[in-house]
């Protein structure tokens, strides 16, 4: 069976599959999705079908295009494959994979349209991308375009207990849809530290000692490149509270239940829904550029007038 180790992308496997089978394989796809979810793997998965080989990566018929220096993909790179497409493959197809397409320069864009516009019959050229409206319509035209979507929590859950990971369902819920996400926290000292840190301010707060509280501004300072992560988490512990008082077992930080217990005890749901307002409303504002240090001042003032 095709792509059986490609978790969800339940779409893209229908569409790929059924080409496959009514031999409407397109010369160009785009693939389109957020980092981590299987772009990549199933691009590869692909091109195993189409050159009939498992060890494509051996194969002078797969050819993978990344950006130069990780900044962008060159027009000399896309040269290089105009002058290699017209050489016929060995076998009956010839792959070319161009990843973080969207880093193509306009000249590289607009050089490789001239072939896309007559394309070998042999040749199919799939660009990976996270963001396809930095491609030129006129490309995006010549191209079946697959948008990859996140993968449900479940499934990455899933997927990490299958490899003996711990606190899977701490880790899925914090994946934002991502296998790459996941597997990346579920070896991040860093993030084990930010749940941490997060959990003592919680605690703290709950002392509804003022200068106590602003003692976090300064703990908190140190994670300033990954405060959307530090938002996030502030979110779910009051998520779970609001879970708990509903009676509702779907508690995301399951190893911080006495925390949570503490907090339900300790604080209404009429204040712990004004809580999640305060912190969802300064996580956009960051989102929008704003000064780091003035929105984590506001936010817990704010946190601090709505407990005591």
């Amino acid at each position: 069976m095709y792509f059986e180790n490609i978790i969800g992308q339940d779409f893209a496997k229908k569409y790929i599959i059924n080409s496959i089978k009514k031999d409407r394989i397109n010369n160009a796809y785009i693939f389109e999705g957020i980092e981590g979810i299987g772009k990549t793997t199933f691009s590869y998965e692909f091109a195993k079908i189409l050159l009939e080989r498992e060890d494509i990566k051996n194969s002078p018929d797969f050819i993978n295009i990344y950006p130069e220096d990780k900044n962008s993909i060159k027009i000399s790179q896309i040269r290089e494959l105009i002058s290699d497409i017209i050489i016929k493959p060995h076998s009956n197809k010839k792959v070319y994979i161009i990843h973080n397409s969207e880093t193509m320069t306009l000249q590289s864009q607009n050089a490789l349209l001239k072939t896309l516009e007559e394309p070998p019959s042999y040749a199919i050229i799939i660009l990976i991308t996270t963001n396809k409206e930095s491609i030129i319509d006129t490309i995006k035209s010549r191209c079946d375009i697959i948008k990859f979507v996140p993968i449900s929590t479940f499934n990455i859950e899933k997927y990490l207990d299958s490899l003996g990971i711990k606190n899977s369902s701490i880790i899925a819920n914090f994946s934002r849809g991502s296998i790459g996400k996941a597997l990346e926290l579920s070896s991040s000292d860093k993030f084990r530290n930010i749940r941490e840190d997060v959990c003592n301010y919680i605690e703290n707060i709950l002392k509804k000692d003022l200068l106590y509280s602003m003692d976090n501004i300064n703990s908190i300072d140190i994670y300033k490149n990954d405060i959307i992560t530090v938002m996030d988490i502030l979110i779910t512990f009051f998520r779970d509270v609001m879970m708990l008082k509903q009676g509702i077992n779907n508690i995301i930080n399951i190893d911080k239940m006495s925390v949570i217990q503490n907090i339900s005890k300790e604080i209404s749901s009429n204040k712990i829904s004004k809580i999640i307002d305060i912190i969802e409303d300064i996580k956009n504002k960051l989102n929008s550029n704003c000064s780091f240090s003035i929105c984590m001042q506001v936010m817990f003032f704010n946190i601090y007038e709505v407990i005591i």
